[in-house]
């Protein structure tokens, strides 16, 4: 899985858009391709809840593939914090990371065998079951 990551006080964060992310984002604004309105339309109070919301989720993805990586960064910020460590004038670059995070993150991770192997693979199946079809 890659991810991205943000600089806040002078810490560097991992960020991730991971399938929980998803999930959570999907029940919160509808459905996935919802969050860009989010985090663009409003009240710059509604930008900002959403954005510190998204973003605090994206901290909290990212500390656990850290953590099962085995990479070092800071405990993700809550909501909260980033309230108290981020203002307004952020908020782009916040917005901008977090749309890099998703994008980047919703590339395929999982890779499946090519058509050449799935033919082989049934070709295969076929010789082993020797002639069980019947048809013989």
């Amino acid at each position: 899985m890659r991810t991205a990551k943000i600089e806040i006080n002078k810490k560097e964060y991992l960020l991730c858009f991971s399938a929980r992310v998803m999930r959570d984002c999907s029940e919160r604004y509808g459905n996935a391709e919802n969050i860009g309105k989010a985090l663009t339309e409003g009240t710059e109070v509604q930008k900002m809840d959403e954005s510190f919301w998204l973003l605090s989720a994206m901290m909290d993805a990212g500390a656990k593939y850290a953590k099962m990586e085995g990479i070092s960064t800071p405990p993700p910020l809550s909501y909260d914090a980033l309230y108290d460590l981020c203002g307004m004038d952020d908020l782009l670059d916040m917005q901008t990371k977090i749309f890099e995070t998703i994008a980047d993150g919703s590339e395929r991770r999982i890779e499946t065998e090519d058509e050449e192997g799935k033919n082989a693979e049934t070709t295969r199946q076929n010789q082993m079951s020797g002639g069980a079809s019947g048809t013989d």
